[in-house]
């Protein structure tokens, strides 16, 4: 009987050392996890120059940043970027780029009338990337008729022959 029970009392020793071993380990693994997302919130915030009135606001932009970073979730069918705009939600984005502008001059400038070329010598498919025509998204901001980017960037973009 004596042996049965020192078995049973170092089973449940050893249970419980595993179980504390886990409990420990996945503990560790968050407070590392926390530490290099912070280390990394650290290293971006210095890369685009942001700063935060106090400790507060800073925690919380941290929180934003580390889901943003972690959104690769079951309800999100896109993966965002760590850019310029990690620390905002979605809402503070949408804000801060979504807005109606009115043209400056009121009108638009008349487009250049276009014109086939020789319809008879055009491929059956082309990729426009192998071409270099289709380049990475950039960061327009507010962009408006007055500085131009986006017809800038749009005329750009169009293919020469």
């Amino acid at each position: 009987m004596q042996k049965h029970g020192s078995k049973a009392r170092l089973e449940v020793a050893f249970g419980s050392s595993v179980g504390l071993g886990m409990w420990a380990s996945q503990a560790m693994s968050r407070t590392l996890q926390e530490a290099f997302m912070a280390e990394r919130h650290e290293q971006w915030m210095t890369r685009y120059g942001r700063t935060y009135k106090d400790a507060a606001e800073r925690e919380m932009r941290l929180r934003i940043f580390r889901d943003n970073a972690f959104n690769k979730a079951g309800t999100r069918p896109y993966k965002l970027a760590i850019n310029q705009f990690a620390d905002l939600t979605n809402e503070e984005f949408r804000s801060s780029r979504n807005g109606y502008r009115m043209l400056s001059h009121g009108r638009t400038p008349k487009a250049a009338a276009f014109r086939y070329q020789n319809e008879t010598a055009a491929p059956a498919s082309i990729d426009w990337r192998k071409k270099g025509a289709v380049t990475a998204i950039k960061d327009q901001g507010q962009c408006d008729a007055k500085e131009g980017l986006c017809g800038i960037a749009m005329q750009a973009s169009y293919p020469t022959a």
